[in-house]
């Protein structure tokens, strides 16, 4: 008996000094792996932060996927201030934020006279951003005749201004985002298939928030910190209402939360956020609408179904936007796979939150055996 005692001892302490080990090297990677204003210490994140630093010293160019307000242009940065370039310029430009005439002068620069008030030379944004990063946001939105002229920098790394004749030769790394599906943009022919081998050298994909609910405690501590200054007063959020934004489907993701508790902030003189203070517990939330349809990442890739995704009848595509016969479809899943979630999910080609989601959306009970 006091040997079977001294030998539980004995695998007692050594489970206690594995635990601690792992807990001590998952803080040390969490450390290692840390990029500033990019709050996140779940799996998907540090995913996404761990490929960040394994890029970013590298030349590679890089697209950045993600829903609108995921943080595309933190992790861009990251990947400049990352990487030998850090002294170099980091320029960005939206590409959906100026028309086509203007987008092309914008990134290729004009020579005086090129055109009607061009009174004087101007540099474009390839220039500018020699011996740096050009960051491109909404790249998708780009017309077919820039695209052309783009795909010619980025194979010869030269150009022309409007208007000119010298060649100019720049050595930039391009760091490209949408929120659009390209994929199917070149299946629509709205995007050029040889730029979008170009630019899809390095794809990072960024999950929405309601993908990374462990996040949101750790943002909405960052963004009331960041809130206190301009505003002046201590905040403080309750338990109670940190689980009602636990809960939220934030179809805005990190910009949204940080609007919503911004709202709540201005709300709460007192500088306490309580349950009352969240707008959508008094039906005021702006969003409110779209929480009543699947929201699904607009940017993920188009994949071929397998065969046997076809031969069942089941796509996830149609799940989600034929809500006419999804009900049916959900039942006929889970009764094939015995009602269990896991396997039925595999089977439609859903994650299991979106199964789980889609069950409660469609008020579907769960049958126990």
């Amino acid at each position: 008996m006091g040997q079977t005692i001294r030998l539980r001892d004995k695998v007692a302490e050594e489970r206690h000094r594995l635990v601690a080990e792992r807990d001590r090297l998952q803080t040390e990677l969490a450390t290692k792996h840390r990029i500033e204003n990019v709050i996140g210490q779940s799996k998907r994140m540090q995913e996404v932060i761990a490929l960040t630093h394994q890029v970013a010293p590298t030349r590679s160019t890089v697209l950045l996927r993600g829903e609108s307000g995921t943080g595309k242009e933190a992790i861009a940065r990251a990947l400049h201030f990352l990487s030998p370039r850090k002294n170099g310029p980091f320029i960005k430009l939206n590409c959906a934020a100026l028309p086509e005439s203007l987008l092309e002068s914008e990134l290729f620069g004009h020579e005086k006279g090129a055109f009607t008030g061009a009174l004087h030379e101007r540099k474009g944004r390839f220039e500018l951003a020699h011996g740096g990063t050009l960051f491109l946001d909404e790249i998708g939105d780009i017309s077919p005749a820039v695209q052309v002229k783009l795909l010619r920098v980025l194979q010869e790394r030269e150009f022309e201004r409007l208007g000119g004749s010298r060649t100019i030769h720049i050595d930039v790394r391009l760091i490209t985002a949408t929120n659009r599906n390209l994929e199917e943009a070149v299946l629509k022919g709205e995007f050029r298939s040889d730029l979008y081998y170009r630019i899809n050298v390095v794809s990072i994909f960024l999950p929405p928030l309601r993908e990374r609910c462990d996040d949101i405690p750790l943002l909405v501590e960052y963004f009331l910190k960041k809130m206190e200054s301009d505003l002046g007063r201590q905040l403080s959020i309750s338990s109670r209402a940190l689980d009602v934004l636990v809960r939220c489907q934030w179809p805005g993701n990190v910009r949204e939360l940080q609007n919503c508790l911004e709202r709540a902030a201005n709300s709460a003189p007192s500088g306490f956020i309580d349950g009352s203070s969240i707008a959508c517990q008094n039906n005021q939330c702006p969003s409110s609408l779209l929480w009543k349809r699947e929201l699904t990442p607009v940017s993920t890739p188009v994949v071929a179904q397998p065969a046997s995704a076809a031969k069942n009848g089941f796509e996830k595509e149609s799940l989600i936007r034929a809500p006419s016969g999804a009900r049916e479809q959900l039942l006929e899943a889970m009764e094939r796979c015995g009602w269990v979630q896991a396997k039925a999910a595999r089977l439609l080609h859903l994650t299991p939150r979106q199964l789980g989601y889609a069950l409660r959306k469609y008020e579907i009970p769960i049958k126990k055996f």
